[in-house]
C-alpha cells in the first residue's frame, strides 16, 4: 500500500473534512435562522432530517461499496458532500439550501462506514486504535472547524465562512485517490437477509440500542449547546468568537480522547471503555447545563469533550469482532444507521421542546447519556456469542 503513514493520513482526511462541517452546524445556527427569518424548531428539523439522510448514506453504503468499491464509494460521498456546500456557500433560497443540506448529507453517510473498512485493512491487528484515528480526524475536524467559522463571522456571513469546507473536500478528493488503492477495503456485498437475522442478534440489537441513545445525545449537544452558552450567559462580540474557539478546542480534545477509547478498548475491553466514556459524557453535560457560570459550563465542555463520543469508535469495533467475520460489515452498517437516526430524532426534538433552553437540553442530552451508560452496565457483556469468530 505504499507507506503505510501515507494511508493513514488519506484515509483519515474524509471524516476530518466531514467533522469540519458537522461540528459547525451549531455555530452557525443563530445566523442561519436570522437569515432565513426561521425559529429553533424548524432549524432543530432541518437538521435533524439532515442527520437522518445521512443514516441512509450510512446503509446504503455497503452495497454501495460491495458493487464498486470503497475507494469510489469514498470518492462519490465526498464529492456529493463538497460540491453541495459549494453551491450552499453562493447564497441560496431556504427550500434550495435545505435540499443541499440534505444531497451533503447522503454524501458524507457514504463516507463513514467505508472509511472504517478502509483503515482497517491498513491497520487489520489494531482495530480499535484504527477506529479511534478514524473518530480523532473526525474530532479534529471539530477543533479546526468551529473555530475557524467563529473567526470568520466576525467578519463574513454564514455562508461565506463555509466555504473553506469545501476546498478541504477537493483537496481530500485528489489525496485519496493518489495514495489508496483502488481495493483498499473492499469487501463483498452484504447478503441477503444478513440484516434480518441480525436483528435476532441480542449484541447486536444492545450496541445499536446504545448508539441511537448515544448518538442522539451527541449531535444534540453539538447542535445546541454553543446558542445555549452564548443565549444563556448573554455572550456577545468577540466574546462569542472566544466562545466558539474553547468550544471547538474541547471538540478537538475529544480527538484525543476517541483515540484513547480506541486503544482501551485493545486494553480492556469495549464494555467496560463505553461505561467510562458514558459516565463521564452524562456527568459533564449535566454539569455544563445546570451551571450558573459561563466560566464553569466553558470548563466543562473542555474536560467532558474528551468523553463525549468515545462511544463511535467503541461500538464500531464492538459491532464488528461481535459477531461472525461475514457479518461484520452488515453489524457496523446497522449499528451506525441506528446511531443516526437517534441523531435523526435528538435536535428536533430539542427544538420542539423549546431549542437551547436548560430543560430542552437535559431531555435530549443528559438522559439519553444516561441510558446509554445503563445498557452498558446492566445488560451487555463482552463474553463471546456462539455465532462470534
Amino acid at each position: 500500500m505504499g507507506s503505510r503513514y501515507a494511508a493513514l493520513l488519506a484515509v483519515s482526511l474524509p471524516t476530518f473534512v466531514y467533522g469540519l462541517f458537522r461540528f459547525s452546524i451549531g455555530i452557525i445556527v443563530p445566523q442561519i435562522e436570522s437569515s432565513y427569518g426561521i425559529n429553533d424548531s424548524l432549524m432543530g428539523a432541518i437538521v435533524s432530517v439532515s442527520v437522518g439522510i445521512v443514516g441512509i448514506g450510512v446503509f446504503v453504503s455497503g452495497s454501495t461499496a460491495g458493487r464498486y468499491g470503497t475507494r469510489a464509494t469514498i470518492t462519490a460521498g465526498m464529492l456529493l458532500f463538497s460540491a453541495s456546500i459549494a453551491v450552499m456557500a453562493t447564497g441560496v433560497s431556504l427550500t434550495v439550501f435545505s435540499v443541499l443540506f440534505m444531497v451533503a448529507s447522503l454524501g458524507s453517510g457514504l463516507i463513514i462506514p467505508t472509511s472504517y473498512s478502509a483503515v482497517t485493512s491498513i491497520l487489520p491487528q489494531r482495530r480499535g486504535i484504527g477506529a479511534g484515528l478514524v473518530s480523532s480526524a473526525y474530532n479534529f475536524g471539530g477543533l479546526v472547524g468551529p473555530a475557524a467559522v467563529g473567526y470568520l463571522l466576525l467578519y463574513y456571513d454564514w455562508n461565506d465562512a463555509l466555504l473553506f469546507i469545501p476546498v478541504g473536500g477537493l483537496i481530500t478528493i485528489i489525496t485519496y485517490l493518489a495514495v489508496i488503492p483502488k481495493n483498499a477495503g473492499d469487501a463483498p456485498p452484504v447478503p441477503k437477509g444478513q440484516f434480518r437475522s441480525l436483528l435476532g442478534n441480542r449484541k447486536v440489537m444492545l450496541m445499536a440500542t446504545g448508539a441511537f441513545l448515544a448518538d442522539g445525545a451527541f449531535v444534540t449537544y453539538l447542535s445546541w449547546t454553543p446558542k445555549f452558552l452564548l443565549t444563556s450567559f448573554d455572550v456577545s462580540g468577540n466574546t462569542s468568537a472566544l466562545v466558539d474557539l474553547l468550544f471547538g478546542v474541547g471538540i478537538g480534545l475529544g480527538g484525543a480522547g476517541v483515540f484513547v477509547a480506541g486503544f482501551l478498548f485493545d486494553r480492556i475491553g469495549g464494555r467496560t471503555s463505553a461505561i467510562i466514556g458514558g459516565v463521564a459524557a452524562t456527568v459533564a453535560t449535566l454539569g455544563v447545563y445546570l451551571s450558573s457560570s459561563l466560566l464553569m459550563a466553558v470548563a466543562l465542555v473542555i474536560a467532558g469533550s474528551f468523553f463525549f463520543n468515545w462511544f463511535w469508535p467503541l461500538l464500531t469495533v464492538m459491532s464488528r469482532t461481535s459477531v461472525a467475520r461475514e457479518s461484520s460489515s452488515a453489524s457496523t452498517i446497522l449499528v451506525q444507521t441506528a446511531a443516526f437516526l437517534g441523531a435523526f430524532v435528538g435536535p428536533g426534538l430539542a427544538g420542539i421542546l423549546g431549542g437551547a433552553q436548560t430543560v430542552p437540553l437535559l431531555i435530549a442530552v443528559v438522559v439519553p447519556n444516561a441510558l446509554y451508560s445503563g445498557v452498558m452496565i446492566f445488560f451487555y457483556s463482552d463474553r463471546p456469542s456462539k455465532d462470534q469468530d
